[in-house]
């Protein structure tokens, strides 16, 4: 118990920085998924490869340079889908596997090593006070955008040219919308790893999707469940000695085919 409790205080940052991450993929995972867009996470993952490669070449700690280069590359993406018609999972492909081919060819004329294995799985050793306040940022920024502006974003979500032909700034929404996930991918890859920042953004509300009944419901049951997840996932992943983002994932789908099955097999039974 007392390993655990000082374990928990040395990942205390890292440990905060993946709720937090948790709670903001809830608010924006629906307009996301219910976008077809749910594969943006996992082509900007592959971007912020490159970003932080371009990031080594200026300074010591890349990241600062990697999250404009996200947010301009997400927003590039939303501008491929609306204004050349590519379907958006298409956009996405291009983007990605562009921006992954570049980072393997400039990755050879750097000195600096990167540790891939903390690239792929995250690590949430090394986090400071500074990323906890970034990601507090973020997650008040997505809170306030998304609850003052929520009836609009719905309404761009299921009819863009309808919220357009009503009066709403469809393209600005979209842009700042695609902004936020861009920094949502650059922190998540730095605590969770690439592999792993586009399930968290997805599983929300698959999970939560099973048993809302309103679109409301996506956001509560979506965060509720992270929280749950991501908490029991970080003292498996200490007790068992595996890598934390791995395990919450594991959790994340397993928990979402044991709520099928019961939706399924137990729910159907009363009806």
């Amino acid at each position: 118990m007392t390993d655990l409790l000082l374990t928990l205080d040395i990942l205390k940052y890292g440990i905060i920085i993946v709720i937090l991450l948790g709670l903001t993929a809830s608010i924006l995972s629906p307009f996301v998924v219910l976008n077809d867009q749910s594969l943006i996470a996992d082509g900007l993952s592959h971007v912020s490869f490159t970003a932080l490669v371009v990031g080594i070449f200026f300074m010591d700690n890349p990241f600062y340079v990697a999250i404009p280069i996200v947010v301009v590359t997400s927003i590039l993406i939303k501008w491929l889908i609306q204004f050349t018609k590519i379907h958006a999972d298409s956009a996405i492909g291009i983007v990605s596997s562009f921006g992954f081919a570049v980072g393997l060819i400039l990755i050879r004329y750097t000195n600096a090593s990167i540790d891939l294995e903390s690239l792929i799985s995250g690590n949430l050793w090394f986090r400071t006070g500074s990323d906890v306040i970034l990601t507090s940022a973020l997650f008040v920024l997505s809170v306030i955008f998304v609850g003052f502006n929520y009836r609009k974003l719905i309404s761009i979500t299921f009819d863009y040219e309808h919220a357009k032909f009503s009066g709403i700034k469809a393209d600005l929404y979209n842009y700042i919308f695609a902004a936020l996930i861009g920094v949502f991918v650059v922190i998540g890859v730095r605590s969770i790893g690439v592999l792993l920042i586009s399930s968290l953004l997805i599983l929300p509300v698959v999970v939560s999707n099973l048993y809302a009944k309103k679109f409301t419901d996506l956001f509560l049951i979506g965060s509720i469940v992270s929280t749950l997840i991501i908490v029991s996932g970080l003292i498996i992943a200490h007790t068992f000695k595996q890598p934390a983002g791995s395990v919450i994932v594991i959790l994340y789908t397993l928990t979402f085919l044991l709520l099928f099955m019961i939706k399924k097999f137990i729910f159907r039974r009363h009806i």
